[in-house]
């Protein structure tokens, strides 16, 4: 084998474990490892998607990322999430402006304003179907950006060359 065909059997390898974990059920009733779960999803989808970027295949979509300064696409969208969840002490666990740490938090259903913050900062989930997670501000869905990303992510992986 190569060394990009042992490459892409691991990234491959890393998407299979993480589809594993989605399927498992382990976020559609909080369990004592869900969080454990989406932790370990998170740090492997960001080594795929860095490796990926590194190879110029960069996943740039941005559907229903909050963009702000630091995060432009879906790539660091779960760059910044993996590394707030990460190291307890990032401030990336903090509410902006605040003092307000703000972990794993989660909202199942819409519920757009279901923490208000000052006049400013409203966090909540805008869908029905689906699961928000929180670090600090930074919000990422269940289905609209891991469930995509793990559908997309093989066709990504093997258009490497």
């Amino acid at each position: 084998m190569t060394h990009l065909e042992l490459q892409k059997r691991d990234l491959l390898m890393e998407t299979q474990r993480c589809t594993e974990l989605f399927n498992s059920q382990i976020f559609t009733n909080h369990q004592l490892f869900t969080q454990s779960a989406f932790i370990e999803i998170l740090v492997r989808l960001n080594y795929i998607l860095q490796e990926l970027s590194k190879k110029n295949n960069r996943v740039v979509w941005a559907d229903d990322v909050q963009t702000d300064q630091n995060i432009k696409d879906i790539t660091d969208l779960v760059n910044n999430l993996r590394n707030a969840a990460c190291h307890s002490d990032s401030p990336r666990n903090y509410i902006s402006n605040s003092s307000i740490k703000f972990v794993f938090n989660t909202f199942a259903g819409k519920c757009p304003n279901a923490v208000k913050i000052g006049e400013s900062i409203s966090l909540g989930n805008e869908y029905q179907d689906d699961i928000a997670f929180y670090y600090g501000d930074k919000r990422i869905y269940l289905v609209r950006h891991i469930k995509k990303l793990l559908e997309e992510l093989p066709n990504e992986i093997n258009k490497l060359k």
